[in-house]
């Protein structure tokens, strides 16, 4: 059963592009005052697959969001929201995929710069620093940079 689950939630973001699922979750990131209300509010927990569709990592993620797998899926099951902590890790992580995408032109190369140490944030990993709130605006900022062209 578990394994159909996995497949079935493969099968919709593959039918789902990253670009279209941004598209529908951008109102949400618009700016800093609509992305802090809505995780106020909590976002629902299928925004945890709109996240994997973006950055792919699926395992990971759930380690972001402090959740096993199978909890992740009650949730949504059940249409439970997420904490305020949660969606606005999640909130985040959609509006620097946009930026990371903006900056680099194309997913591919933000998501390989994501993994791999990057020389103005001490020489960390990016996708390491996404457990955090602070973690996603240094990985921001550290984007705002290179668009600056500042790269040392």
């Amino acid at each position: 059963m578990k394994k159909y689950r996995v497949d079935k939630l493969d099968r919709k973001m593959m039918v789902e592009e990253p670009e279209v699922i941004y598209q529908r979750l951008r109102p949400a990131v618009s700016n800093h005052t609509t992305l802090a209300f809505k995780a106020l509010d909590g976002v629902p927990a299928t925004i945890f697959d709109d996240v994997v569709g973006l950055f792919g990592h699926h395992d990971y993620l759930a380690e972001v969001v402090e959740l096993n797998p199978k909890t992740i899926h009650k949730y949504q099951a059940q249409q439970i929201k997420f904490s305020p902590a949660k969606s606005e890790l999640m909130l985040k992580l959609v509006a620097l995929y946009r930026k990371g995408v903006d900056t680099f032109g194309q997913r591919e190369s933000f998501l390989n710069w994501l993994s791999k140490p990057a020389f103005g944030i001490d020489n960390r990993t990016p996708l390491h620093l996404i457990k955090t709130s602070d973690g996603i605006d240094l990985i921001s900022e550290e984007l705002d940079r290179i668009q600056q062209g500042d790269t040392a």
